[in-house]
């Protein structure tokens, strides 16, 4: 059965609350989501099957469950007086074609982590809808 417009705003709308708990069943998995406190801020927690790992932060190549539920955050994979000092040799004159290109794609290198949280209850149900083919709700709130 499919999720109708509706039903994604009462999501929404429940996990923008301050104690927002949903509980969907996404491509066999048993996700759940809820309003946690993250510092000062609070955010939308991800379980899936009910556990949150730590390997699934670094290691998203060896799961796909980070992919599927989880926020990617990309940083640049150097500070930034070294992005710095690489655009500027990717300009230089000395360097031969191929070197230049070298310099550029490592100012431009990026790492990614995968978080288990989400900064607004949009973005997560934007992603769930764009990952997964079968998506079932659950429960919604406690």
């Amino acid at each position: 059965m499919a999720i109708t417009k509706e039903q994604w705003e009462q999501i929404e709308a429940n996990l923008s609350g301050v104690f927002g708990f949903v509980e969907l069943v996404c491509d066999g998995y048993k996700i759940n989501a809820q309003v946690q406190q993250d510092k000062m801020k609070l955010v939308v927690s991800v379980y899936v099957d009910g556990i949150m790992k730590g390997e699934w932060i670094f290691n998203a190549a060896n799961s796909e469950i980070p992919r599927k539920f989880h926020c990617e955050k990309k940083r640049p994979a150097c500070g930034t007086i070294m992005r710095a000092w690489y655009l500027e040799q990717s300009k230089s004159r000395t360097w031969s074609k191929q070197e230049r290109a070298d310099y550029a794609a490592k100012a431009k290198e990026t790492t990614s982590t995968w978080l288990p949280y989400w900064t607004s209850a949009k973005a997560f149900c934007r992603h769930i809808r764009k990952t997964c083919t079968s998506i079932e709700i659950v429960k919604i709130g406690h």
